[in-house]
């Protein structure tokens, strides 16, 4: 996982890869944006997050684990009848795996959008860890009980 610079060589090809598929919308360069490309076909608009990876991803779970913020926040985006949400990675060897993230499902998909078979899983996000202990005033950390 990244959290550099834009991927510049990966939204130039993911802008090529998406004009396959419709007519493109590239969306301005801010690093707080949700989406940075729309594709807009006959039937549908889909909102895609590109980023590059450091290895080939294994599958969905993976996605969720290693791009937690970043699905959260795709995730925003309302699902519609004709609205679709995806998550595009490249892999430094310009290797590409593209995901749809569901109202609560993910799968890989091909290129064109098209759902691989046996590839989707529940969209669930790793849980953040429980409340902190604080002291009590008065206190020393160590007369505070483990939780365990």
């Amino acid at each position: 996982m990244t959290r550099g610079r834009q991927p510049l060589i990966a939204l130039k090809e993911a802008h090529e890869i998406a004009m396959k598929r419709g007519q493109v919308l590239t969306i301005s360069g801010e690093r707080c944006d949700h989406f940075n490309l729309i594709i807009f076909t006959d039937c549908r608009t889909t909102f895609v997050k590109v980023k590059r990876t450091l290895s080939h991803i294994s599958d969905p779970m993976e996605i969720l684990h290693d791009y937690n913020r970043e699905i959260k926040h795709l995730a925003r985006i309302p699902l519609t009848a004709v609205a679709a949400r995806e998550f595009w990675v490249r892999s430094p060897r310009g290797s590409w795996q593209f995901f749809l993230i569901g109202k609560d499902r993910i799968a890989e998909i091909q290129a064109d959008g098209t759902i691989i078979p046996g590839t989707d899983h529940p969209l669930v996000m790793p849980k953040p860890k429980g409340p902190i202990a604080l002291p009590a005033e008065g206190t020393s950390p160590e007369q505070v009980p483990a939780k365990g």
